[in-house]
């Protein structure tokens, strides 16, 4: 884990998850971190079609990038004198968060991404969305996401919600164990389900997790519940877990409206930091 990006719009939430990744990179013997603000000379009025004669509205780029490179280097000042040994870029583009996003991975070779999120209600979750759960839907990349309250302190308790089916179909594992070895907290494996027994097939997963997980001494807890975020964040209040990891899919568009995803609610529901891990 040598560079950490750390998403900013230069919000309270943004500095928060700042400081977070500051603390994190301490932890995770992390070199570098690159601070990144991405905005948009270019940006169509919000839900009306362009025409000749309501053309899309355009800032002065120049001044965009101006003000956005002052932000940055104040963000840089107030976070050097907690970054011992750290070194603290930084970056800004004209371009979309999401597509930005994309290009630094391999660019910068980036191995973690940290984004904050603000506390919304159900209205304007549904309204406007936020930029962290955007990036999240389209990342092939670990993405650590910071509620608005969540606390700054060491990894000593981890809670992994897993998902046996996601799991299985995905390749998450191998990213799992190298932030396992990273981290060295202690580990809580947790699985929620209704009480309708398990398959065969997942017998056979939890074996192989089992198998997987045991060299780091974790806890294996199966939970009886149809609300599993409910029952996540009950488990992590009640265990002071410092981070919560889990798996996400990438869902197509009908998917994404009829399914509701389960790191997507923990995001939006939990005050504990969520890792999230590319299925």
């Amino acid at each position: 884990m040598q560079t950490i990006l750390v998403l900013t719009d230069f919000s309270n939430v943004a500095l928060r998850a700042a400081q977070y990744a500051i603390h994190l990179a301490g932890q995770l013997h992390s070199r570098r971190i690159l601070l990144f603000n991405a905005y948009q000379s270019l940006e169509p009025v919000s839900n009306v079609p362009v025409t000749p004669e309501l053309p899309i509205i355009q800032a002065n780029p120049d001044e965009l990038y101006k003000e956005s490179i002052m932000q940055l280097d104040k963000l840089r000042d107030l976070l050097e004198p907690t970054a011992a040994g750290i070194t603290i870029d930084t970056l800004s583009e004209d371009d979309i968060l999401e597509e930005a996003v994309r290009k630094l991975i391999s660019k910068e070779q980036v191995d973690l991404v940290v984004a904050g999120l603000a506390d919304k209600s159900n209205l304007e979750k549904f309204l406007v969305g936020s930029h962290s759960i955007r990036v999240m839907e389209s990342c092939n990349y670990p993405l650590v996401i910071v509620p608005e309250d969540a606390r700054i302190t060491p990894l000593e308790k981890v809670l992994l919600a897993v998902d046996f089916e996601t799991l299985r179909r995905g390749k998450a594992l191998a990213g799992l164990v190298e932030i396992l070895n990273s981290i060295h907290a202690e580990l809580y494996v947790v699985n929620v389900a209704s009480d309708e027994g398990y398959s065969s097939e997942t017998k056979e997963d939890i074996q192989h997790l089992h198998q997987l997980l045991d060299k780091y001494h974790p806890s294996f807890n199966y939970v009886e519940d149809t609300n599993v975020v409910n029952s996540i964040n009950e488990f992590a209040a009640e265990h002071d877990i410092s981070m919560i990891i889990a798996v996400h899919e990438k869902k197509g568009l009908l998917a994404t409206i009829f399914q509701k995803s389960v790191s997507k609610q923990l995001a939006w529901n939990s005050n504990v930091p969520l890792l999230i891990l590319p299925a």
